[in-house]
C-alpha cells in the first residue's frame, strides 16, 4: 500500500463510503469516473484517499473495487464464481497435520485436525450453493447460446471435481478411523460423523445440479436449432428466393396445422411416480451403487399381504371420513370435541369404536385441525367405568368451534 494504514482506517472508509461500496460492488466495469464525481457520491479528495489506500482502482476512467474487498464480499454472501481448489487446499493441509498429530499425538495438532476437517465440511456445501447458483444465473441471464452452453460444460467440470473431493474425503475418514478411535475425542467423533452425513448430502444436491445441467443444455440446444434455421430462413427471404424461387407459399397453403401443436422441449427428468415401480427401484439401485448412496438401497420387495389388511383397510376409511367428521363438528355449538367425538355414533360398517380409539382421535384432530379451532387451554374432567368396573377420570383439554363464541355474543345482543 502507499500508506501505512491499519484495520481501523480500512474498516472506517468502507464504512464511510458504504453506499458508494455498494453501488461498485453491484455494477462491475460500469462505473466511470465522471459519473461519480457528476452525481456527488465521491469527491476528488475521497476519491485520492481510496486510492491511496487500495481499496478502488481507476483504469482508464472505470473505477472498480479491490479484487480482494470483492472476494471478501463473496466468499461471505457465499456467490460468485465456483472455486473448488481451496478444498484441495484444506484437504492437504489435513493430510499434514493428521500425519503430525500421529507422530507426537499433541493437542495443537489434534485442534489442527479439527478445525480443517470444519472448514472442509463448511467450504463443500459453499461450493455447492455457489454452482447451483451460477448455473441457473448463467441459463436465465447468458444472451449468447454458445457462451451459455461452454459455461454449463465448465460447471459440469467443476461438479465433477467436488465429487472427487467427496470421495477423496470419504477414504481420508476411513483411513484414519483408528487414529480418531486412539484420540477418545467426544468432540471429534461429533466433528466426523457431521462431515460423513453432509458428504451424503452434498451428493444428492451434485445429482440434481447435474439433472438441471443436463436439461439446460438439452433446452438451449434445442434453442440453438431453431433459432439457426430461422436465421437461415430469413438469409433466403431477404434474398428473394423464398417466394420466387421455391413454392414455400403453396406448400405453407396447403398445411393446415394447429397453432399448438403440442411440441414439448426434450425433458431428462423422471417422474416421481415411475421411481415407485420396479424398473425405477431398478435405477435406483444403479445410482446409489455408482455414488454409494446406502439410502436408496434401503427399499426391498414388497412383503405379501398381511392377514389383517381388511381391518387396516377400515382404519383408513376412519382416517378419510375424519374431515367429514370435523366438518360437522365445526357446524355444531352445543359440545366441546371431547364430549362430540364421545357421543359420536360411527357408521356399522366400521364396527365397535372404544374409548382408546375415540381418544386418539381426538388427538388426531387437535394436531390436523388446530388452525380451524378454539383451543381454551384450560382442562376439563370425563369420568367413565372401565373393563374392571371401577370409577376412573380422564382430563382433556377443552375445544370448541371458533364461531361458536360469536353466536354467543350474537344472541346476547340481540335478547339486550
Amino acid at each position: 500500500m502507499a500508506l501505512q494504514v491499519n484495520i481501523h482506517d480500512i474498516l472506517g472508509q468502507l464504512y464511510q463510503h458504504r453506499d458508494l461500496v455498494s453501488h461498485l460492488f453491484a455494477n462491475r466495469e460500469r462505473v466511470t469516473l465522471q459519473e461519480l464525481l457528476a452525481t456527488g457520491s465521491l469527491n476528488q479528495d475521497q476519491y485520492l484517499k481510496l486510492k491511496s489506500l487500495d481499496l478502488i482502482y481507476d483504469y482508464e476512467g472505470i473505477i472498480s473495487l479491490n479484487d480482494a474487498v470483492v472476494s471478501m464480499f463473496e466468499e461471505f454472501m457465499e456467490i460468485g464464481e465456483v472455486t473448488p481448489g481451496l478444498v484441495r487446499d484444506y484437504m492437504n493441509e489435513l493430510q499434514r497435520q493428521l500425519i503430525f498429530y500421529n507422530d507426537l499425538r499433541e493437542q495443537r495438532f489434534l485442534r489442527g485436525v479439527k478445525k480443517y476437517l470444519k472448514r472442509i465440511d463448511v467450504s463443500l456445501s459453499r461450493e455447492i450453493i455457489k454452482l447451483q447458483k451460477n448455473v441457473d444465473d448463467t441459463y436465465k441471464n447468458e444472451s449468447n447460446y454458445r457462451v451459455k452452453i461452454q459455461k454449463l460444460e465448465d460447471y459440469r467440470e467443476k461438479r465433477d471435481t467436488i465429487i472427487e473431493f467427496i470421495k477423496k474425503t470419504h477414504i481420508l475418514i476411513d483411513t484414519n478411523r483408528k487414529l480418531f478411535n486412539l484420540s477418545n475425542d467426544s468432540e471429534l467423533f461429533g466433528i466426523v460423523s457431521a462431515l460423513k452425513h453432509s458428504l451424503i448430502e452434498n451428493l444428492d444436491y451434485l445429482i440434481e445440479i447435474q439433472t438441471d445441467i443436463t436439461d439446460y443444455i438439452n433446452k438451449i440446444q434445442l434453442q440453438l436449432d431453431s433459432y439457426l434455421k430461422a436465421q437461415q430462413l430469413k438469409e433466403i427471404k431477404d434474398r428473394g428466393q423464398l417466394y420466387y424461387q421455391t413454392n414455400f407459399k403453396n406448400t405453407v397453403a396447403l398445411v393446415s396445422s394447429l397453432r399448438h401443436n403440442n411440441v414439448k422441449s426434450p425433458r431428462t427428468r423422471i417422474s416421481v411416480n415411475s421411481l415407485f415401480t420396479d424398473e425405477g427401484h431398478i435405477l435406483c439401485q444403479k445410482i446409489a451403487e455408482k455414488y454409494k448412496l446406502s439410502r436408496l438401497l434401503s427399499r426391498g420387495i414388497a412383503d405379501k399381504l398381511s392377514g389383517n389388511y381388511k381391518e387396516k383397510a377400515l382404519e383408513q376409511q376412519i382416517k378419510l371420513d375424519t374431515e367429514r367428521l370435523v366438518d360437522r363438528f365445526l357446524k355444531q355449538d352445543k359440545q366441546n370435541l371431547f364430549l362430540y367425538l364421545i357421543d359420536y355414533k360411527f357408521p356399522k360398517a366400521i364396527g365397535d369404536v372404544g374409548l382408546e380409539d375415540r381418544l386418539s382421535l381426538f388427538v388426531e384432530i387437535a394436531m390436523e385441525y388446530q388452525t380451524q379451532m378454539d383451543f381454551k387451554y384450560r382442562l376439563e374432567y370425563y369420568k367413565y367405568t372401565d373393563s374392571e368396573q371401577k370409577q376412573k377420570t380422564i382430563g382433556y383439554t377443552l375445544i370448541v368451534p371458533p364461531n361458536s363464541k360469536k353466536q354467543k355474543k350474537t344472541t346476547l345482543i340481540k335478547t339486550a
